[in-house]
């Protein structure tokens, strides 16, 4: 490099033009591009460099590759003394380049931390623009393309909200030389910004110190680095009305069942497969476009309960078609949920129990010393009779003739004859012993009508109770 006293001076001219005054001051003889700039204090002062960005387009594909693009344009602002030229040319206010500026001058090396791939534009005029004003004060505007990996959680998808960082570093500089500052305003979004999937809910910035040892980088130490967060919530309108609404649809749908005859199988057969596998391949296409995660998602959650109310309605319709379809009437203590359904699980232990409760206590007393009366008219070592009290004492008592079967497994089935007969006498005895084991029958029929009287409630009302406990989950 030639010395400082062979450089010529830099007279003050009228007539030079910004390209030559550049080169004139970028002389070899007294600029270094290799050198960093001094500090604003001193010359032992790290250069400060003020950062911008413009960004103006943002894509997003997050839900399948984890990543996102971000098209910026990157402003550094930074003052270089060595390149002032008020004193020599007063007529200009600032100096415009392109890349061939660039290459004359000292510029600062950032780079974007952990991409997934960048592209620095800038192998022409319109991708680099160089601004050096009076008082030497340089400024940098390049355009920037970076495909950025971002770690998402998806525990609330599809209603979750993202935080993805863009990290700007010094390559070449550490802390001594350059340290990097967001400048005033330091983000501006394009007025036409728009995400697809993602809408951008905040965004902020972060500078902080990075440490890298020889074996990470070429230089060793710490480095500035600057960053941007994004916040993107995903739009719900897609999810909405293409999952959400529709499977709930369905899931009312299959509730159409419970309103049929108990013995149409094929209609509420093709009604319950037709629901759940529309459903099934509604869910697949949500599913198909996420990445496959070891945790479980939103999503998942309102798939499985879905799942569980249309495979009930069919269970329901197996249940209800079964007990349609038996013969013997079930014996009930009380007419009430709990015993409806012990008996229809179990109806040959409630008939044994029913008979051991009734026959085996009237074989214990003597009709004779219940009523005096009618000992001449009837032979009760052959019958028993049950009194089924449902009536008053003072009021008639119908009786129902049992016959002593050989199997006592049946001996509930078969009544042979019910006697309605009026008494003028009452027979107070009988009742009480009617009201201990005060037994009633359904016939499967009715229980069946019964079961799906019942559906038509406890499927809407735990569905709905299903709905408030999920959207409670989804905005806490």
């Amino acid at each position: 490099m030639v010395g400082l006293e062979n450089c010529p001076m830099l007279s003050n001219s009228s007539s030079m033009a910004q390209t030559e005054l550049l080169q004139e001051l970028t002389n070899d003889c007294r600029y270094n591009k290799m050198t960093r700039p001094p500090g604003e204090i001193n010359s032992t002062n790290p250069i400060n460099v003020y950062t911008k960005a413009y960004i103006y387009t943002i894509k997003s594909n997050m839900a399948k590759t984890l990543q996102f693009d971000v098209h910026m344009i990157l402003q550094f602002r930074y003052l270089d003394t060595r390149l002032k030229f008020s004193n020599i040319a007063p007529y200009l206010s600032q100096i415009n380049g392109g890349q061939f500026a660039r290459d004359l001058i000292w510029t600062p090396t950032v780079y974007v931390s952990e991409p997934s791939s960048t592209i620095s534009s800038g192998n022409n005029v319109k991708d680099i623009l160089v601004s050096i004003d009076s008082s030497g004060m340089v400024r940098l505007n390049t355009r920037l393309q970076a495909t950025l990996n971002c770690g998402l959680r998806l525990e609330k998808f599809p209603f979750d909200v993202q935080e993805c960082p863009l990290v700007f570093e010094s390559w070449t500089h550490n802390v001594h030389d350059m340290v990097l500052y967001w400048d005033q305003e330091p983000i501006i979004l394009a007025n036409e910004l728009h995400l697809t999937e993602y809408k951008l809910v905040e965004k902020w910035v972060n500078t902080s110190e990075v440490f890298y040892t020889t074996s990470q980088q070429h230089y060793a130490g710490n480095f500035s680095s600057i960053s941007i967060t994004f916040k993107l919530a995903r739009e719900m309108g897609f999810f909405m009305m293409d999952y959400y609404i529709p499977s709930i649809l369905i899931v009312v749908i299959s509730w159409v069942s419970f309103w049929l005859h108990m013995d149409a199988s094929p209609p509420r057969i093709v009604l319950g497969t037709n629901t759940i596998l529309t459903f099934m391949t509604l869910a697949s296409k949500v599913e198909n476009s996420l990445p496959k995660v070891s945790y479980i998602k939103a999503s998942e959650i309102w798939f499985l309960g879905c799942t569980i109310f249309l495979f009930a309605a069919m269970v329901e319709f197996a249940f209800v078609n079964t007990i349609y379809r038996r013969k013997k009437t079930v014996p009930l203590k009380k007419v009430n949920s709990k015993y409806i359904l012990k008996s229809t699980l179990t109806p040959k232990l409630a008939r044994k129990q029913f008979q051991k409760n009734t026959t085996g206590l009237e074989r214990s007393r003597s009709w004779s010393s219940l009523d005096n009366t009618n000992t001449n008219d009837q032979d009760y070592s052959s019958q028993n009779y049950l009194t089924v009290h449902s009536f008053p004492s003072t009021l008639n008592i119908p009786s129902v003739k049992i016959d002593e079967d050989k199997d006592q497994k049946c001996s509930i089935e078969s009544i042979t004859s019910v006697n309605s007969t009026s008494s003028s006498k009452p027979f107070p005895r009988r009742a009480t012993l009617a009201q201990l084991h005060n037994f009633t029958t359904m016939t499967p029929q009715e229980i069946a009508q019964w079961i799906d009287r019942r559906s038509r409630i406890v499927f809407p009302v735990a569905f709905i109770i299903f709905n408030i406990l999920y959207w409670s989950f989804i905005w806490i």
